[in-house]
């Protein structure tokens, strides 16, 4: 059973009791911690675009490469998650998105690298993403 954030949700729900109007980079960011507005339970999830609101405080502090496929990386957002030194592992892009460290488009096909999931328990930012070009910038 997936979990949901409390904290997204109670944002969700303030935004929709306050009327404002998501604007794209919100409606972007619900998508991407899987909370969807109060009304919408009838409409099919929206993909995950992987870019949080500006401001958010969600931030990669530290990549160290262990090979030319994993990385670890110390990821931080204060509304889902605090990893240390998690394994982050080269894949191909199976949707768009936008790239956790340089806000780069991603597009399918592109060379990624992605939090490590196994088995039914996924990390709360197994969909964020790393153009995998922009990794081999920082080497």
């Amino acid at each position: 059973m997936e979990q949901v954030n409390p904290w997204n949700q109670v944002v969700s729900l303030l935004t929709h009791l306050a009327g404002g109007a998501e604007s794209p980079a919100e409606k972007a960011w619900h998508a991407g911690c899987r909370v969807r507005p109060a009304g919408c339970a009838d409409k099919p999830p929206e993909p995950h675009l992987g870019r949080p609101l500006p401001g958010c405080g969600s931030k990669i502090t530290s990549i160290e490469r262990q090979d030319d496929a994993s990385a670890l990386v110390s990821w931080c957002d204060p509304t889902m998650c605090h990893y240390v030194d998690q394994v982050w592992i080269q894949v191909t892009a199976r949707h768009g998105g936008y790239c956790a460290l340089t806000g780069q488009r991603i597009e399918r096909g592109n060379a990624i690298f992605k939090p490590r999931a196994r088995g039914q328990k996924r990390p709360a930012n197994c969909d964020e993403m790393v153009l995998a070009a922009a990794l081999a910038q920082m080497d």
